[in-house]
C-alpha cells in the first residue's frame, strides 16, 4: 500500500518512512552515513508500528518528537532531513489522529490491529456475495437455497481477514460492518 492509497495519516507516514529506510533505489534510498538518521528513522518506524498495533501510550508521541528533532538536527543529507520533516508534520498536523490510535481507534479504519470486521446475522440474507469476493477466504457460511433450512450463518474468520473491505462494498443489506477493538473490549467487559 503506498502513501497515496492510505487514508490514515499515521499509516501513510509509516509507509513513507519504511520506503525510505528499506528502499534499494539509489535515488530514494537512505545513504546510511549518519547515525541520527539511520537509527532515528528505524526507531520512528517501530514506534509508529507499536501505536498502530494498539500498544502505544503518550510517551510514544514524546519519543517520536525527540526522534524528529534529533534526525533534523543530526542528519547530514537532505533526504534524511526531509523524512524528519515528514515525522514532525505527522506530530504537528495529525496529533489528534495519533491520540486516537493510542486510545485504540483508527478513524480511517485502516490499521488492522485496531479494527474487526463482523457480520450482523439479523441483517444477513445469506446471499453469499461477501464470501465470493473475499480474497483471503475469511468469510464462512452457506448460501440460502429456496425450500431448505438449517444453513450456517455467515461469519468472518478474524485470523484470515486482511481488512480489504470488499465484503462491505458488495453486501446489499449492509450486514457487514467494522467494529473498533476498543469498542469490542467495552462490550466484553460490560457483559
Amino acid at each position: 500500500m503506498s502513501q497515496q492509497e492510505s487514508n490514515c495519516p499515521i499509516n501513510a507516514a509509516r509507509v513513507t518512512l519504511h520506503e525510505f529506510y528499506y528502499s534499494e533505489d539509489p535515488k530514494t534510498m537512505m545513504c546510511s552515513k549518519c547515525h541520527p538518521c539511520k537509527l532515528g528513522i528505524y526507531d520512528a518506524i517501530k514506534l509508529i508500528e507499536t501505536i498502530q498495533a494498539g500498544g502505544g501510550d503518550a510517551g510514544h508521541m514524546t519519543l517520536l518528537r525527540r526522534v524528529a528533532d534529533d534526525v533534523k538536527a543530526g542528519g547530514m543529507c537532505k533526504k534524511g532531513k526531509d523524512n524528519a520533516d515528514i515525522l514532525a508534520a505527522l506530530l504537528n498536523e495529525h496529533a489528534e489522529d495519533l491520540e486516537q490510535h493510542i486510545k485504540g481507534v483508527c478513524t480511517s479504519r485502516e490499521c488492522t490491529p485496531l479494527v474487526t470486521y463482523e457480520i450482523n446475522a439479523a441483517l444477513c440474507t445469506n446471499c453469499d456475495k461477501c464470501r465470493e469476493v473475499c480474497p483471503s477466504f475469511a468469510v464462512e457460511g452457506q448460501k440460502k437455497e429456496p425450500y431448505r433450512t438449517g444453513f450456517l450463518p455467515y461469519r468472518i474468520r478474524q485470523k484470515r481477514c486482511t481488512h480489504c473491505g470488499e465484503c462491505i462494498t458488495v453486501c446489499p443489506e449492509g450486514a457487514v460492518y467494522v467494529v473498533e477493538e476498543k469498542e469490542l473490549e467495552r462490550h466484553e467487559v460490560g457483559t
